[in-house]
């Protein structure tokens, strides 16, 4: 039949505004799954290198674990107290396999049965007493090395060693058959899951966009079957069946919805690019890439047969009820009549012109465009809080992403200790039971200091083994406090035990994150020792800009390929590479020099001098002051350095040593009290003095013209100790540096001493037992921590023995502090989030161009909506035209119509959209990434929404009644035919 033909794919004005709609609404859909495939693309693409086949199983009780397969590795947690100090225990089998992850083997230690094995616990060899439950053992401490997977403050034991103990837990490590509930390496399982969770929420979008896509195409077939109702009564009259015309209009409802379909998926991709593009022109660069994964094809193609079966069961509703009716009914298309009086109620919701069939598409396209407005003011909520103003993030910057960032800590003690408020963090991408979350790695005070966190049941976190849990994140776990949970490494192969000791409410993305020690997060990731990922900071100064982050640590006279001048040690504290001019002055000359050092690297530069005469020059190179002695050749004298106890037991003979420089001086000469006879040195540099006499003695060493007095006592109840000397490096720290003391000891005398050795410092009180040969020697060291800008004093003490004291300056300077952070990539926003911009792309693009999609999408779709209604009383508006009517009067009228219907529309818009996310929030739907997108209801939320719903009503009846005002009125007047092709005859209704 021509006819068909002619009513199916034929094309009116009409057509190209429903396929531009659906076009529209496809686009939507379109960009938001490329968008949000594409970023969990991103994220997945960071953490490929992280996988692993292995996953952790955590049982109350040995005796809930079947037993361990050959690839299985069972750990037996105790509980216990050592020596009264509470301590982990884990037991070990000695057969338990290696595992063999990302190329690494890991090989699990095998201490010996009834040895306790810890990395920096008590002396190895000591015997304690381990108890828990009543029941107590002995066993020996032996010393390890870190492990990769166990913990550092573990003990670790063979499990017949513990067997007579309750066990606490077993966790189990096993390979996985599918994907792991708690994998031993999170970071790649947290953001494949996070993004199945992103890919489940657009499929909902797709099928949220399937029934708008429904709606518009049935108001468009609707229009046009109701224009054509005099058509159909011919059709009927002359042999069509209602079966045929229902076929003919369900074919031209997909044959819309197939063209809108190809031109909306040209349209998504195109503007979600432009969006990218502007984005980078405007400055605002992003990581995100997109491409046409299999992902995507996958719900596209969902996407089109959604779409397809709304066309189908929209040109099925729309032209069915008018196929069927009786042919009296189909004379004409309808026209507003006049009613009797109404009531005041009926009066208020009476329209003038616009009937209140526009009202159900417009609540459909308005419930989708809030419920988007809702989950992007979620998105803002998160991630709003992370951007406080004031605050700073300081990174890595040549890190690709924040997990692959590596601060030293050291940079937030010395910003503390200048007045800022810092918090360093670690992030932690970890699956507990299948659900993806974010713990990180924190000092709880400080960061509650920068993200004013309330504690709202338990307590602070004492202990490494402790966390904290937001209130969302618990709720979506289960997890209360008082329960222990096991979790594997993010980054790097681990496993650790927290028990939850306190909940937390905060704002956004904290309410959804477990917050853990430090320690604990750098045992789960690759930080390393005294690292952070990212510094957070409030209250740092701007004006470090001109300070440079080298710092001079030495200068040296010395002699280079035969050249005399000045070697200068120097260090960059910074996180990116620098350089620095300094002045060097060496008596009366100074030379200048360029200092150019790599991130966080020393180096020496040399810097040539003419020989100064011989005699004491001064020498300066930025704070490094000191004295050089020159002989007439033009070589530094280094001092005389002589060994002997200043305390003596009448009739011993102690060893004497003398060096200079570090070399030992042979043939030098040694007098006791200004006597005549000497004794000379060895080849070693050292001979053995006799004293038989007590009282002060003065013994003097000579070596050519330099001579070093030292005064000694000799009496009966002298005790033999070793001769210690106390040394600091780097000799004048930075309040970045935590510098190393180091005692170094000697024995003079002819028996074998033992003894222990005190060092006390700021913050600092090591002692350390130590065995030296006749004539040995020996050194203990300590790291002091970061002090502040200031003088310190450290001490040394052997035994009961006098103390050696020696005091250092630490030295500061604010700009410094504020040079070093900004050698990094230091960001305003607080919080975390230039970490997010960094791992997500940049997320104001993401919104805009998830902003530009929706409302292209709303416009055209409430646009459609109005046509119909205004296409409905086109007569109406012809009359009103030829009759006088201006096109602002018309339009006024059009206008208070919508007004009523927009309002009632976009409030049971908000309802629906409301209800709907909220059911999808309950349902555990609306976490992406492990982050809850709770909508925020606030009035002025709702009034906006309300507002901006109304306003999209107003736009969109302005545009659909603007294109009739634009015709001729008399064309207003004419019904509609049935169009036919070419070279048949014309059926109208004429």
């Amino acid at each position: 039949m021509g006819y068909r033909r002619a009513l199916s794919f034929s094309w009116e004005t009409r057509d190209t505004l429903a396929v531009l709609v659906i076009a529209l609404t496809v686009s939507f859909l379109v960009g938001a799954a490329v968008l949000g495939v594409s970023l969990g693309q991103q994220t997945t693409t960071i953490s490929d290198e992280f996988g692993t086949s292995y996953h952790v199983e955590r049982a109350a009780s040995p005796s809930s674990v079947a037993g361990a397969s050959d690839s299985e590795v069972q750990l037996v947690f105790v509980r216990a107290t050592i020596d009264g100090t509470p301590a982990t225990i884990v037991g070990i089998p000695p057969d338990a396999p290696e595992l063999t992850v990302r190329g690494q083997t890991i090989d699990f230690p095998r201490p010996a049965t009834g040895t306790l094995a810890v990395v920096g616990g008590p002396p190895s060899g000591e015997t304690v007493t381990l108890e828990a439950d009543g029941t107590a053992t002995t066993a020996t401490v032996a010393g390890r090395s870190g492990h990769q997977v166990l913990r550092d403050s573990w003990y670790i034991t063979r499990t017949e060693t513990v067997s007579e103990f309750e066990a606490t837990e077993v966790v189990t490590i096993e390979r996985a058959d599918g994907e792991p509930a708690t994998p031993l390496l999170s970071a790649l399982q947290f953001f494949v899951r996070g993004t199945d969770q992103l890919v489940r929420l657009l499929q909902l979008a797709t099928l949220a966009s399937g029934i708008l896509v429904g709606v518009t195409t049935y108001s468009v077939i609707r229009l046009t079957v109701k224009e054509r109702r005099p058509d159909i009564a011919v059709l009927r009259s002359t042999g069509a069946t209602p079966r045929q015309i229902v076929g003919v209009y369900t074919l031209r409802a997909i044959t819309l919805a197939a063209i809108g379909l190809a031109l909306g998926y040209s349209i998504g991709v195109i503007l979600v690019r432009a969006v990218l593009n502007a984005a980078v022109y405007a400055g605002l660069p992003t990581s995100l890439a997109l491409a046409l994964t299999p992902t995507v094809v996958q719900l596209l193609g969902l996407a089109a047969a959604v779409l397809l079966v709304a066309g189908v069961v929209a040109g099925l509703t729309a032209s069915y009820p008018e196929a069927t009716k009786p042919l009296d009914r189909l004379s004409s298309p309808g026209q507003p009549t006049a009613e009797g009086s109404r009531s005041p109620l009926k009066r208020l919701f009476e329209t003038r012109l616009l009937g209140w069939e526009a009202t159900v598409p417009t609540v459909a396209t308005l419930s989708v465009f809030m419920g988007v407005v809702l989950l992007l003011s979620a998105v803002i909520g998160a991630v709003g809080p992370l951007s406080g103003v004031g605050q700073q993030t300081i990174t890595e910057p040549d890190a690709p992403h924040p997990i692959a960032s590596n601060v030293p800590e050291s940079y937030a003690s010395a910003l503390r200790s200048q007045g800022v408020a810092v918090s360093p963090e670690i992030l932690l991408f970890e699956v507990y039971r299948s659900t993806p979350f974010v713990a990180r790695g924190v000092n709880y005070s400080a960061y509650e200091s920068l993200a004013h966190t309330t504690l709202t049941a338990g307590r602070e976190p004492t202990g490494d083994d402790e966390a904290l849990i937001g209130a969302s994140l618990a709720e979506a776990t289960d997890l209360a406090v008082g329960d222990t949970l096991v979790l594997g490494g993010s980054t790097t192969p681990g496993i650790t035990r927290i028990e939850i000791v306190g909940r937390f409410a905060g704002t956004g993305v904290q309410d959804d994150q477990l917050l853990v020690s430090l320690d604990t997060a750098r045992h789960l990731t690759t930080t390393g020792d005294n690292g952070v990922q990212f510094i957070r900071t409030s209250g740092l100064a701007d004006g470090g800009t001109n300070t440079s982050t080298i710092v001079v640590t030495d200068a040296t006279v010395t002699r280079r390929d035969g050249n005399f001048g000045v070697a200068v040690e120097a260090t960059n504290l910074g996180l990116s590479d620098a350089s620095r001019p300094v002045s060097v002055t060496l008596g009366d000359a100074t030379a200048e020099a360029a200092l150019s050092v790599p991130s966080r690297r020393s180096t020496t530069t040399f810097v040539a001098f003419e020989t100064p005469p011989e005699g004491t020059v001064s020498l300066s190179v930025a704070d490094v002051t000191k004295s050089v002695t020159v002989d007439e050749r033009g070589r530094v004298v280094e001092p005389l350095r002589v060994t002997i106890p200043t305390s003596i037991p009448v009739g011993s003979a102690p060893r004497v040593s003398v060096s200079r420089g570090g070399e030992p001086v042979a043939n030098a000469t040694v007098l006791v009290d200004g006597r005549s006879q000497t004794q000379t040195m060895d080849a070693s540099g050292a001979t053995r003095v006799r004293f038989n006499e007590t009282g002060t003695s003065v013994v003097s060493v000579r070596a050519g013209s330099q001579q070093r007095n030292t005064t000694v006592t000799v009496s009966d109840d002298a005790t033999r100790r070793p001769v210690q000397t106390l040394s600091l490096s780097p000799q004048a720290p930075t309040l970045f540096t935590s510098p190393t003391v180091t005692a170094r000891l000697s024995n003079p005398w002819a028996q074998r001493l033992n003894a222990t050795v005190t060092i006390r410092g700021p913050g600092t009180n090591v002692e350390r037992a130590v065995s030296l040969a006749p004539g040995g020697s020996g050194r203990v060291s300590a790291t002091l921590p970061q002090r502040p800008a200031g003088a310190y004093t450290v001490s040394s003490q052997v035994g009961a023995g006098e103390e050696t004291t020696l005091t250092y300056r630490v030295r500061g300077d604010e700009r410094l502090a504020t040079a070093l952070a900004g050698s990094g990539r230091y960001t305003s926003g607080g919080g975390i989030a230039q970490a997010i911009q960094l791992v997500f792309g940049n997320l104001e693009v993401l919104l805009a161009a998830v902003v530009a999609l929706v409302s292209l999408m709303t416009v055209g779709s409430t646009t459609a909506a109005f046509t119909r209604s205004t296409y409905g009383v086109r007569k109406t508006i012809g009359v009103y035209r030829v009759t006088g009517a201006r096109r602002t009067d018309v339009l006024r009228l059009v206008l208070f119509d919508t007004l009523k219907v927009g309002l009632v529309a976009s409030v049971v818009a908000f309802a629906i959209a409301t209800a709907a996310v909220t059911a999808l929030l309950s349902l555990g739907e609306l976490r992406v990434f492990g982050v809850a997108l709770t909508p925020v209801f606030s009035p002025g939320v709702v009034a906006g929404m309300v507002l901006a719903g109304l306003g999209l009503a107003v736009t969109s009846a302005c545009l659909a009644t603007g294109y009739l005002l634009l015709q001729d009125p008399a064309a207003l007047l004419v019904d509609r035919h049935i169009p036919t092709p070419e070279g048949e005859e014309r059926i109208t209704n004429e």
